[in-house]
C-alpha cells in the first residue's frame, strides 16, 4: 500500500468510527461502501481547490490533520510525476494543462 493509500485508510478508519459504524474491518459490504463514499467526498470537500468546498471547520483536529497530510502527499505525487515527465524529456508548464 503506497504512503498516499495508507493516509485514504486512515481517513476512512476516523470516518467509520465517526459515523458511529466502528472498526473499519468489520463492516458489512453496504456500510465500507458508505464509509468509502463518505471519505471521498470528505477528501473532495474539504481541499484547498475544491470547487464546491465542504465546511470542514466541524472536522476534528485529528481529521484534519491527516486531510492536510493527504494532500500534502497528492502535490508531492504530482510533483514526482513532473520530475518523471521533465527526464523523459516532456517538459511542459502547468499552464500547458488548459
Amino acid at each position: 500500500m503506497s504512503e498516499i493509500e495508507e493516509k485514504r485508510h486512515e481517513i476512512a478508519e476516523l470516518i467509520a468510527l465517526e459515523l458511529g459504524l466502528g472498526d473499519l474491518e468489520g463492516l458489512s459490504a453496504a456500510d465500507r461502501a458508505a464509509v468509502d463514499r463518505q471519505t471521498a467526498e470528505t477528501i473532495a470537500g474539504c481541499g484547498v481547490d475544491s470547487p464546491d468546498p465542504a465546511d470542514c471547520t466541524e472536522a476534528n483536529i485529528r481529521l484534519r490533520g491527516l486531510l492536510q497530510q493527504y494532500r500534502a502527499l497528492q502535490i508531492l505525487r504530482s510533483d514526482e510525476a513532473d520530475a518523471r515527465l521533465a527526464e523523459e524529456g516532456e517538459v511542459f508548464g502547468r499552464e500547458d494543462d488548459a
